[in-house]
């Protein structure tokens, strides 16, 4: 027994001391390992720059950026500083728009050009007749009666606007030509549906073959050339020849630039608007018979392009009369200076100053 008491305590201290050094070892690599960490050379790097800041270091992963180096972390001072910097200094950019609708305020007591709102045309409204045929036998008539009108004009030149319509799908494309339109004059307009027709009427081909006749419209040679591939009796190149085109015609006039569609050359020309209803536009033309919309449709695109013919005639006159009235009075220098300051002549000039 005592045997075994004396060797309880011995176990006990035993036990004892050695927890202890266990304890203290443990927490000696660790500050060791902590000082050889925190001085390595990246570590020492890092220091010197941060100098004397005290931000948060990150524990894990990469470590901590210096203060000088991170964004979005300026004092309010500084702050203020940029933003009285950005007053005084602003960016080109921004100072040429002000600069640029501050003039045009002061000199024109309007808004700059960039915020003026487009302007609202009203609507073509056609209140003429529309002739409408669909048998072949009443196309040539009326072909005929048309075609000796225009032998009895005593001008040289009779404008008739033409243009075509057709179906088209997404899957099969563009289908025949089914709907010819032509104007001759502005009260009455000719919708000729071919889709009972197989072969053009004579009387017909022989009205647009006319020497008498001048064909136009907008993109009008394209149509030409269509018509020819449907029906094998019409021949496109003399055609093109003697037509007209609208838009070239209107930047010659005019002295414009670009192409032009029908829409467009519509507002430019005739300050109006056309209703192009794309559910019209994309209609079944082919079927008999058409619609009202679909004659509306149509004969407003001969109607308008007859009206945009003979404005655009007139600014013609109008132009090659002031054109000669300058030369006469200021010479050919002059008339070449002018031209290269961007006038047009489409409206007289009473004093000129070179």
């Amino acid at each position: 027994m005592e045997r075994y008491l004396t060797k309880m305590p011995i176990k006990s201290k035993a036990n004892e001391v050695p927890k202890k050094e266990a304890f203290a070892k443990k927490e000696t690599p660790k500050v060791a390992r902590k000082a050889t960490k925190t001085d390595t050379p990246k570590e020492l790097k890092d220091k010197e720059n941060a100098g004397d800041d005290n931000t948060p270091k990150q524990t894990k992963g990469r470590p901590g950026r210096p203060a000088a180096k991170r964004k979005n972390l300026d004092t309010p001072d500084v702050k203020d500083e940029k933003i009285a910097m950005e007053e005084e200094n602003p960016p080109k950019r921004r100072s040429s728009r002000l600069t640029r609708s501050t003039r045009s305020m002061a000199e024109d007591g309007s808004p700059s050009p960039e915020k003026e709102k487009p302007e609202k045309l009203p609507f073509i409204k056609y209140k003429g007749a529309i002739k409408y045929f669909t048998e072949s036998q009443d196309i040539a008539a009326s072909a005929d009666d048309v075609l000796q009108w225009v032998e009895k004009q005593k001008d040289d030149v009779v404008p008739m606007a033409f243009d075509m319509e057709w179906p088209f799908s997404f899957q099969t494309g563009p289908g025949k030509s089914s709907v010819i339109q032509i104007c001759v004059d502005e009260k009455c307009c000719y919708i000729y549906q071919l889709t009972n027709v197989k072969k053009l009427p004579a009387a017909l081909v022989a009205l647009i073959n006319h020497p008498k006749v001048r064909l136009h419209g907008v993109n009008i040679k394209n149509d030409f050339r269509k018509l020819a591939r449907d029906f094998p009796e019409v021949t496109a190149e003399p055609l093109i020849e003697k037509c007209v085109d609208l838009g070239l015609w209107c930047n010659e006039v005019c002295e414009t630039g670009g192409r032009w569609s029908l829409e467009r050359l519509t507002n430019f020309i005739a300050k109006k608007a056309m209703d192009k209803s794309k559910k019209v536009r994309m209609s079944k033309w082919h079927v008999i018979p058409l619609d009202e919309n679909q004659l509306m449709y149509a004969a407003i695109d001969v109607y308008i392009g007859q009206v945009i013919y003979r404005e655009l005639e007139r600014r013609e006159k109008v132009k090659i009369k002031n054109e000669e009235e300058f030369k006469e009075k200021n010479g050919d220098a002059a008339f070449k200076a002018m031209k290269t300051l961007g006038e047009t002549f489409l409206t007289k000039i009473n004093e000129v100053t070179l």
